[in-house]
């Protein structure tokens, strides 16, 4: 056989296997044909395999494990733990690299057994064992909002607060890419950091009504620095209900309450007079109670002054944390759709103010306009003031960026 013939036959082998299901690239028929080509079948597969993992020093969980294949294709991966059960895993474009998708556990012995077929179908295989460190310390998120299994409103971000303060740009971006967030319907978003131990995803626009949302918070194999690598999390499952907003008019002197974009009521209202005015803007509702003692003298108003106060509220829904809310101020019907004589909350009727109460829940939008004053809210630290920012504004708070959810 001249030699450009036998070039041409060796292609042809390749093309072959290349074609055929990685699982039976090794068939006796394909190669029975093959040897009528007389084709050179060297003794032992050509296909090599690299691990990167070494004996000599313990893995970090963090970090996946890779095995490439050269002068042939992956067709078996199987890394096991100490429980026998496989690690998920999985191959990258054209078969020739693996790696898998879950981080490993500390202090953990594993085994990686990988086998790759050549273009003559034969197969090379490899088996190491290796061990993941201990960590000194662990860390880990500490807590979660919204709660596990609530139904919340199409304004509430996702709160995340951890055990330890970050503040390296490139820790809080692994930070960023380890907490993840899947949704029925998915949404653009970012996580955004509102100071160092608390990290906040918003989604660039208001959830979609009935969203399903989950997110992961495991953080096993961050390394924090000095021997100190983030430990387990679990899955917050949350939903999102209908769309509720109310609108406050400070100069109307109404609230007007829309669900899902059509308007259900308006009501009577006061707000802030001169001095106390109610913060315009964007704000979301953080909890509701059915009775709150008021103070004057919790925010900075002395028990002496003719503005100071302490009162049996009731039907109360607050969105700061400075002590703004929604609720029922019988002692102000009178003023109610006619002027502002409140100390920054918005009053209504005890009547109003029930009905308030019953159609609202955490999460949902309650927004102020028109109040004459620059005053307006934070976006950021008292409360979900974060849709005060718009979506460029945001992302300066995030290391990482935007991006899409995952399907839920």
């Amino acid at each position: 056989m001249n030699r450009d013939r036998a070039v041409r036959v060796r292609r042809l082998g390749w093309a072959l296997a290349s074609a055929l299901p990685l699982v039976f690239v090794a068939g006796c028929g394909t190669w029975e044909k093959q040897r009528t080509a007389e084709i050179h079948r060297p003794a032992k597969s050509v296909a090599r395999l690299a691990v990167d993992v070494r004996t000599d020093r313990p893995a970090q969980p963090g970090r996946p494990i890779t095995v490439t294949a050269g002068d042939g294709r992956l067709y078996a991966v199987s890394l096991v733990g100490p429980d026998g059960k496989p690690v998920p895993g999985g191959n990258g474009a054209g078969d020739t690299t693996w790696s898998n998708s879950e981080p490993l556990a500390y202090g953990s012995r594993y085994t990686l057994t990988a086998s790759a077929v050549d273009a003559y179908g034969l197969t090379s295989t490899r088996t190491e064992s290796f061990t993941t460190l201990t960590p000194d310390a662990e860390t880990r998120v500490d807590s979660v909002l919204p709660e596990a299994d609530s139904k919340v409103g199409v304004g509430m971000p996702i709160t995340v607060t951890l055990q330890r303060p970050v503040t390296d740009p490139a820790l809080r971006a692994e930070v960023e890419r380890r907490l993840q967030v899947s949704a029925s319907t998915p949404v653009e978003g970012a996580w955004g950091w509102v100071d160092d131990t608390t990290v906040r995803y918003r989604p660039k626009d208001y959830w979609p009504v009935n969203t399903r949302v989950s997110v992961a918070t495991s953080l096993l194999g961050v390394d924090f620095g000095n021997g100190v690598y983030g430990g387990p999390g679990k899955v917050v499952d949350f939903e999102v209900g209908d769309a509720v907003v109310a609108t406050v008019d400070a100069a109307a002197h109404t609230l007007s309450l829309e669900r899902n974009g059509v308007d259900i009521k308006t009501m009577p209202v006061t707000t802030g007079k001169p001095g106390f005015t109610t913060r315009s803007g964007i704000k979301v509702v953080l909890g509701k109670s059915p009775h709150v003692l008021m103070d004057g003298t919790t925010v900075g108003i002395s028990a002496d002054s003719s503005d100071g106060y302490r009162l049996d509220v009731y039907w109360a829904t607050r969105v700061t944390w400075s002590g703004e809310f929604v609720h029922a101020a019988p002692w102000s019907v009178s003023s109610q759709g006619r002027e502002n004589v409140s100390h920054g909350c918005v009053g209504m009727s005890d009547e109003n103010a029930k009905w308030f109460y019953d159609q609202i829940k955490v999460g949902d939008v309650v927004t102020v306009v028109n109040t004459g004053d620059a005053k307006s809210m934070e976006p950021i630290g008292n409360g979900y003031g974060e849709w005060n920012l718009d979506w460029s504004q945001w992302l300066t708070h995030s290391t990482t960026g935007p991006a899409t959810t995952r399907q839920l």
